[in-house]
């Protein structure tokens, strides 16, 4: 992807309707679960088109990580920050035991050792600090989408909770979410399969309308999700403490 993607991909990110309401939940889940201070680090590994780093530096210093070249210079220009480039497990350009927070953010999937790169967040906050993370979830919803992401992976909630712990994380919260429209979302991707069609990818801008409505669907889930844990979703959001 060159910088040009990153460009149009951050616009896209800021009116469809899974970044918008994705971005309001991580939020909220932070204010929530995360004590955070001013002079607070934070670290936004995977930072791709930038969709969480400027929200992110609103309550701490805020750092990026990304193995794309094309995506730090594009994160540079939208973000006065520090922005490295690094790849999990292995290649973390950052201090151990340094940050209250690190958000990772649809990534482990992306890598083949997802335990490792667990242990290697951890290694990288402070005692008492936090991760928060989201993966897609459940296997049978694999499609398109996935492939052309190059993901590995999808998870069940008790797969990534006990990765998580054997990453020596406790978890503080654990959910499914965007659930209100799984069923919708399930049987789409039955019938790509059944009917042997590929649907592409899911970040395409719906119109307007469609748009709309799925946004005012998903937005339902902030304030379920500061009640009860979902028992069922298209991903799965997680809070670990170190």
């Amino acid at each position: 992807m060159d910088k040009r993607y990153y460009r149009i991909f951050f616009k896209v990110q800021q009116e469809h309707w899974w970044f918008v309401v994705k971005k309001k939940i991580i939020l909220d889940t932070i204010r929530r679960f995360v004590p955070l201070k001013s002079d607070s680090k934070i670290l936004d590994i995977g930072c791709g088109a930038g969709l969480m780093l400027n929200a992110l530096e609103m309550i701490g210093t805020t750092s990026g990580m990304d193995v794309s070249d094309d995506a730090i210079a594009f994160s540079k220009e939208i973000f006065s920050g520090d922005v490295r480039k690094g790849m999990l497990p292995d290649q973390v350009p950052f201090d151990d035991n340094y940050f209250s927070l690190i958000t990772a953010l649809d990534v482990i999937e992306h890598v083949d050792d997802d335990l490792a790169a667990l242990k290697a967040i951890r290694s990288k906050i402070a005692p008492g600090g936090y991760a928060v993370i989201t993966v897609p979830a459940f296997m049978f919803l694999w499609s398109e989408h996935d492939v052309l992401n190059e993901h590995r992976r999808r998870y069940t909630l008790p797969e990534l909770h006990a990765k998580l712990g054997q990453a020596g994380f406790y978890v503080e919260k654990i959910s499914y979410f965007n659930t209100l429209l799984f069923p919708l979302i399930a049987v789409v991707r039955f019938f790509e399969r059944l009917f042997n069609r590929k649907g592409g990818s899911d970040v395409d801008l719906p119109n307007p309308m469609v748009n709309f409505i799925l946004k005012t669907i998903f937005k339902l889930e902030i304030g379920l999700l500061k009640v009860i844990n979902l028992p069922a979703g298209v991903s799965v959001l997680a809070v670990g403490r170190n």
